[in-house]
């Protein structure tokens, strides 16, 4: 038993500081990087995030820039308080050096000790006979979504830290921009006439999770 319970406690604190188990080589970046490029700064910038799955989930190592990479490099930016721009930038690229010489993640701060929830702010919602729409922000980067059902929604915590708040049932949709401050989510093919309970649910790139209602309410139009 008390095996099991020192192999419990090292892996609950390799998840808390948010490293994969595999460490690798890193190689510095040499230019700035944007979306769409594919060359061997992409690749030594995938490897660099990879060792910590907070940043780079995904852990896909490919020499190309594209939108997992992109979202990693909002999560970067978001973690050292950067502008959210997406690209790699010489700020950005001296960050990442500069972690990299003094040894990487395990000689940096790889994960923001932020303990407070996301708020939100613009909320407006806006519905037809077949479909709703929210549009909101949100005080830091975040990722959204709205679960909604024709009967009160019931709730499950226990995933708090992997894909957010969780819902039992009901139907979700996801909002068009990933880490994002700006959202934006459309409910299809929805019954006109008719009450449908929502939620919406944000989380920010330190697993704190916000819901707006639960449980609010609209009806959709008539025909």
């Amino acid at each position: 038993m008390k095996t099991m319970n020192l192999r419990f406690a090292l892996v609950s604190a390799a998840a808390l500081v948010g490293l994969t188990a595999q460490v690798y080589a890193y190689t510095t970046i040499n230019s700035q990087l944007d979306f769409g490029e594919r060359n061997t700064d992409v690749t030594s910038l995938q490897t660099f995030f990879t060792d910590n799955v907070q940043i780079y989930p995904s852990g896909l190592i490919t020499g190309y820039f594209g939108s997992l990479t992109k979202t990693a490099v909002i999560r970067f930016q978001a973690l050292y308080g950067f502008d959210q721009v997406g690209r790699v930038g010489p700020i950005t690229r001296d960050k990442i050096n500069e972690i990299i010489s003094s040894g990487g993640w395990q000689g940096s701060t790889p994960v923001s000790t932020n303990a407070t929830s996301p708020t939100f702010y613009n909320i407006y919602q806006s519905q037809t006979n077949t479909s709703a729409t929210f549009s909101f922000n949100t005080d830091e980067v975040t990722s959204a979504k709205v679960v909604y059902n024709t009967s009160p929604l019931m709730f499950n915590e226990g995933d708090i830290n992997s894909v957010g708040f969780g819902a039992i049932g009901g139907m979700t949709s996801f909002s068009g921009n990933n880490a994002s401050k700006t959202h934006s989510v459309t409910l299809s093919n929805l019954q006109p006439n008719t009450v449908y309970y929502y939620t919406i649910i944000v989380t920010d790139v330190s697993g704190n999770v916000s819901v707006w209602g639960p449980n609010s309410t609209m009806r959709t139009n008539t025909q």
